[in-house]
């Protein structure tokens, strides 16, 4: 019987931590270079395999972003984070017969700052 109570005790519990740990936001910005590139086949139905992807999760929960330094400091992250995902993707997989997209790192920021965005007006208003 006391196992029984114990085990309810602790499911309540859980269940309140699991509420709490659900009801926080998640204070990243996923920025995510992409470029299509034929890099195989399917096995299966055999057509071409064409997306290649570096994805970055950019941390902010260190940051004040209803200030603007905070919200200056994010955008800056963003930014960096975009520029090192390009960068790789062009080091781990060069395009011989492509040119590399000039506009990776601009096209890769303007994706990722629309969460950012939301995430600093979403500070602002608390």
């Amino acid at each position: 019987m006391n196992k029984l109570a114990i085990s309810g005790v602790g499911a309540v519990m859980l269940a309140a931590c699991m509420a709490a740990t659900a009801a926080d936001p998640t204070e990243v910005v996923t920025v995510e270079a992409a470029r299509e590139i034929t890099v195989g086949r399917s096995a299966t139905t055999g057509a071409p395999i064409k997306e290649i992807s570096i994805t970055q999760r950019v941390s902010y929960a260190d940051l004040d972003l209803k200030t603007a330094d905070g919200a200056a400091s994010l955008e800056k992250r963003v930014r960096e984070a975009a520029q090192q995902g390009c960068k790789e993707l062009d080091e781990k997989y060069p395009l011989a017969d492509t040119p590399v997209p000039k506009n990776c790192v601009q096209e890769t920021t303007n994706r990722a700052m629309v969460d950012a965005r939301k995430a600093i007006e979403t500070a602002k208003r608390r």
